[in-house]
């Protein structure tokens, strides 16, 4: 608006402005919005040209904001400039834009826009690839690692993981290929080192390859499962077979020793064998050693083990050891059974050593498993001979090695005796091994004699084998002991057991006969058969 002023337009002023007002339909499409905004611009500024810049201001003293006096005239502010104060005309500075008439300040440029001159219409958009921060300056391309896929943004995005951006101004960036990996967005991919791998696409970064799976190649989509056999300690690195001793009987595992009494003596076993009865496998990676002989072995036993004392091994390679029979000795487990030695005798199973028979026991044949008792009347001195019967004058009872002489007073006439007897009366037994001698005339002797005794005086035995002298009856005489008693003669008298008689008185000088002087009797001398009635 004009503060006293009256403006006045003649017929080719508007004729002019006419022709500016058709320019339009010269131009009827635009690639875009953007040029279209730019024509509209254009053409507002050649119509205010055209059809204000004639303006007659009669009488101006000043001017709206939004106008500024040129003269004597206000004139309308014009596009890409700003009038503040009614007087001036100021440029829009960079990064400020006016499209209008009669403004009296600019605009900033909206973000993602931006203009670098002076009296800038329009802000200009930023493009694809390049990030407009500060509207008073141009475009900055983005840098490696970030992108701009849109108009007018004041930044540039980040790369996603897995993806990246090696080049600047980039409107997009690469997805990370498989068998890569992309830790930096702004650094092409890096292959997946071996034990690594990425099975898809986009990965940051490559896996390492699970417990016994593996791979060796350089950009890997997957890693192998390690074969049963075999162990992968090192996924970047092949598999390597089970040693001798161990083995692996799933894929993916590692080797693992052979249990007790199993055994592997190749590379690459998926199992251990069972050690085979009769053997022994101390050494898992070693083929099995055969029992030796005195030795065996069972399934249940984790070594070979000697045989107990008194059994043995018939050969090598034994699961179980042999009885020694009764009769039989084994002193060693190595060696088959040997039979008892004469003398000798064995009557338990698994005897080591046969026992030597107890004193006054025999056995005079191998093989034997008891000894026998040394028969009565015999002795047995050695356990290796037979009984020897025992000579005259000597006995035995069981359990003897020796002969017992016999005893004073004692017989025994014959061999094998198992005891000795008792001289009889009559008799005398001087020497144990003869029969007993009789006892003569004029002698006798009691049970167990060793010698006859002469009768004593007056006394007398007239037999052989007495078993004691008789008294000398009285009236009799006795003056010696082999003849029967002699009768006192007439005048001399005796009484028992006497060996002469005694004289008489006077008075009894006619008796014959008498023990006295005073008796007659009439005697019969024991043992005179002259006097027997």
């Amino acid at each position: 608006m004009i503060r006293s002023a009256l403006v006045l337009l003649d017929a080719d002023e508007n004729a002019r402005c006419s022709n500016v007002l058709q320019l339009g339909s010269l131009f009827p499409t635009f690639q875009n919005s953007f040029h279209l905004m730019a024509f509209s611009i254009f053409h507002l500024i050649l119509l205010s040209i055209c059809c204000l810049s004639t303006q007659t201001v009669l009488s101006a003293t000043s001017c709206d904001r939004g106008y500024y006096l040129e003269g004597a005239n206000c004139y309308p502010c014009t596009p890409g400039n700003y009038c503040p104060d009614g007087y001036r005309q100021l440029p829009c500075n960079p990064g400020e834009y006016q499209d209008s008439f009669t403004s009296s300040s600019c605009s900033a440029c909206a973000s993602g826009y931006y203009t670098t001159v002076s009296g800038s219409v329009i802000c200009n958009i930023c493009p694809i690839g390049f990030m407009c921060p500060n509207a008073n300056q141009d475009p900055v391309g983005c840098a490696r690692g970030t992108y701009q896929d849109s108009y007018g943004s004041a930044r540039c995005q980040q790369c996603s993981q897995g993806y990246y951006s090696t080049t600047v101004n980039a409107h997009q960036c690469t997805i990370c290929s498989k068998g890569n990996e992309c830790t930096r967005p702004d650094q092409a991919p890096l292959a997946c080192r071996p034990g690594t791998y990425s099975y898809d696409d986009g990965s940051y970064s490559c896996l390492a390859c699970p417990t016994g799976w593996y791979t060796t190649q350089t950009g890997a989509l997957l890693c192998s499962i390690c074969p049963e056999g075999s162990e992968c300690t090192r996924a970047d690195q092949p598999p390597t077979l089970c040693r001798p001793g161990t083995y692996s009987s799933a894929p993916g595992s590692t080797c693992t020793s052979c249990a007790s009494n199993t055994y592997a003596t190749e590379y690459g076993q998926v199992s251990c064998k069972p050690c085979p009865p009769g053997y022994e496998c101390t050494q898992s990676d070693q083929q099995p050693r055969a029992c030796a002989q005195g030795f065996y072995r069972d399934g249940s036993m984790t070594s070979c083990q000697r045989c107990p004392t008194g059994m043995w091994t018939k050969n090598t390679t034994s699961v179980r050891c042999e009885t020694c029979s009764v009769g039989y000795e084994c002193p060693t487990t190595d060696s088959s059974p040997v039979p008892c030695r004469i003398g000798t005798y064995a009557s338990n199973i698994n005897t080591a050593s046969c026992l030597t028979c107890s004193t006054g026991f025999f056995t005079v044949e191998t093989r034997s498993i008891q000894c026998q008792r040394c028969p009565r009347g015999y002795y047995c001195p050695q356990p290796t001979s037979n009984p020897l019967a025992c000579p005259p004058g000597t006995y035995s009872d069981y359990k003897q090695t020796v002969c017992t002489k016999c005893d004073s007073g004692y017989y025994a006439p014959n061999s094998t005796s198992i005891e000795c007897l008792i001289c009889p009366r009559g008799f005398a037994c001087a020497i144990p091994s003869v029969l007993p001698q009789v006892c003569p005339v004029g002698t006798s002797a009691n049970y167990g004699a060793v010698s006859c005794s002469a009768c004593s005086q007056g006394y007398y035995s007239v037999k052989n084998s007495s078993a004691a002298c008789t008294p000398c009856a009285p009236g009799y005489f006795c003056d010696t002991s082999k003849e029967c008693p002699k009768q006192c003669p007439i005048g001399s008298y005796s009484s028992a057991a006497r060996s002469a008689c005694y004289q008489c008185t006077s008075t009894c000088s006619t008796v014959v006969g008498v023990f006295d002087c005073s008796t007659c009797i009439t005697a019969k001398p024991t043992g005179c058969q002259q006097f027997s009635t």
